[in-house]
């Protein structure tokens, strides 16, 4: 059996340990391209749901900005998706994903009502001017 380059840096601990980190990095933001792929959800749609810039979901789903799990989690719960975790043994087959639909659908949240109060005000001097409130 030929050797190859990979075979030859799984030998060391360190890459096998940083391999292992960016292949769940992989496995995570694929399976969300994945998700918004399937339900039709634009990454625009994803950044305004969770009140986020579409740049920091780029950033995000391309690797330029670190993932965390609680990131993971708002971003399966925005979509109606939960995940659990199942570890398998190295040189093991993987298990068949875990990612749950939840029965409850989401709601857009409602948009703020802009209300406009108009006034006038003078001045010291007798100018007099028009404001306006917004709320």
């Amino acid at each position: 059996m030929k050797t190859t380059i990979l075979d030859e840096y799984l030998k060391d601990e360190e890459f096998r340990r940083l391999f292992a980190q960016e292949d769940l990095i992989l496995e995570v933001t694929e399976t969300i391209c994945e998700l918004l792929d399937n339900e039709k959800i634009s990454r625009k749609e994803l950044a305004d749901r969770l009140g986020k810039s579409k740049g920091f979901i780029s950033q995000l789903l391309n690797g330029g900005r670190n993932l965390t799990l609680r990131t993971v989690a708002d971003i399966l719960h925005v979509l109606g998706y939960r995940a659990s975790l199942k570890p398998f043994k190295e040189g093991k087959p993987r298990q068949e994903s875990n990612i749950i639909a939840l029965k409850n659908t989401y709601t857009p949240p409602k948009i703020p009502v802009v209300t406009r109060e108009s006034f006038e005000f003078t001045f010291a001097d007798g100018y007099s001017a028009q404001a306006a409130i917004v709320n």
